[in-house]
């Protein structure tokens, strides 16, 4: 009896540390997004991070059942970073591009983006070029499709002023240094022109360029990386199983893969 009891004791002993082993050896996956993004990625005033990106990582970790360890890195070394194998993958709307898509590996799209101009409340600007003339125009500059858009349709008749992150941009559209910002519309709309009521309006038509802005946005990471296919399979299962456009309506009112 004895022998037996110890042998059940074991049993369970054994069992406990297979079950602990099993969580310790579940896949993690390392995401980096930009923490000045908003409302994609951003940090709260307790620095943690939070935006629609960061619950979209969470939802794919959780779809193919690894830890996700999410880290915020700033846009201009994001690439790099991922270059360097301290990240596996970059959330934070990377247009799907020619491009791109020489260099690195992409899975998606899970957003489809239009871009829009931005401007103050009370600005003559409505998106023709007879408004825009002459003017000065913010934009992101580590967005590499926005920079070639806006040096190919806007710099020939007014000033494209790069800058490091849109917050900047939008900081001198607030002081008159700039006239216009140029950028994502989910980004601008729902960041700025919602959050501030009457500070900001779009303006222009939306405009979505496939030979800029490629098939849309997607998950960026290295060449031949075998993260790869447990991505394309977590975004499948979170659009099929509605989580993606739960995420989505709570951040933009709509689908912003399907609008």
């Amino acid at each position: 009896m004895k022998i037996q009891k110890l042998l059940m004791i074991l049993a369970v002993i054994g069992s406990f540390a297979l079950n602990a082993q099993a969580a310790s050896a579940k896949d993690t996956l390392k995401v980096g997004m930009d923490p000045l993004f908003e409302p994609f990625s951003f940090q709260t005033p307790d620095g943690k991070l939070n935006g629609f990106d960061f619950e979209i990582s969470n939802a794919l970790c959780k779809a193919v059942d690894v830890v996700c360890d999410i880290q915020a890195i700033a846009g201009n070394g994001e690439s790099a970073a991922l270059q360097a194998g301290q990240i596996d993958v970059l959330i934070n709307t990377f247009a799907m591009t020619k491009e791109r898509l020489e260099k690195f590996t992409m899975v998606g799209p899970y957003i489809r983006p239009t871009f829009r101009l931005m401007v103050n409340p009370n600005s003559s600007i409505d998106g023709s070029e007879a408004s825009l003339r002459g003017k000065t125009l913010g934009i992101e500059k580590s967005a590499a499709a926005i920079v070639k858009y806006s040096g190919d349709k806007f710099a020939w008749f007014m000033t494209v002023q790069p800058y490091e992150q849109i917050n900047d941009a939008i900081l001198d559209l607030d002081t008159g240094r700039v006239d216009a910002v140029f950028g994502d519309e989910n980004q601008l709309f729902y960041g700025y022109v919602k959050k501030r009521p009457g500070a900001y309006k779009m303006v222009g038509p939306s405009i979505n360029d496939p030979e800029y802005f490629g098939v849309g946005q997607g998950f960026m990471l290295r060449k031949g990386d075998n993260w790869a296919p447990r991505l394309k399979t977590a975004l499948d299962t979170i659009v099929e199983n509605g989580e993606y456009d739960k995420i989505s309506q709570k951040w933009f009112g709509r689908n912003i893969l399907n609008n």
